[in-house]
């Protein structure tokens, strides 16, 4: 896993469901209402219960891998200085 990713996941708590308001707290800039309409859209998988959504954690990891910027891990190239 990406360290980005990985570090964006451990924020997630440690319980078999969490709600949008978690996943989005755990992303830090991410609303609660882009990962509802993630979830309408059927990017996220979850149940309604009670009027609230609930996801799966492991659905949550695998959401926030898909999600998740992450800077080119790669060495930046080498600066060639222009020949004279």
């Amino acid at each position: 896993m990406n360290p980005t990713v990985a570090a964006i996941a451990q924020r997630l708590p440690k319980k078999p469901l969490v709600s949008p308001q978690e996943i989005a707290d755990a992303f830090g800039l991410v609303t609660p209402k882009s990962v509802i309409d993630d979830i309408a859209l059927g990017d996220l998988a979850a149940v309604k219960i009670g009027g609230r959504y609930l996801v799966a954690r492991a659905e949550a990891e695998r959401y926030v891998a898909t999600k998740a910027v992450v800077p080119d891990e790669a060495p930046l190239p080498k600066k060639i200085s222009p020949k004279k």
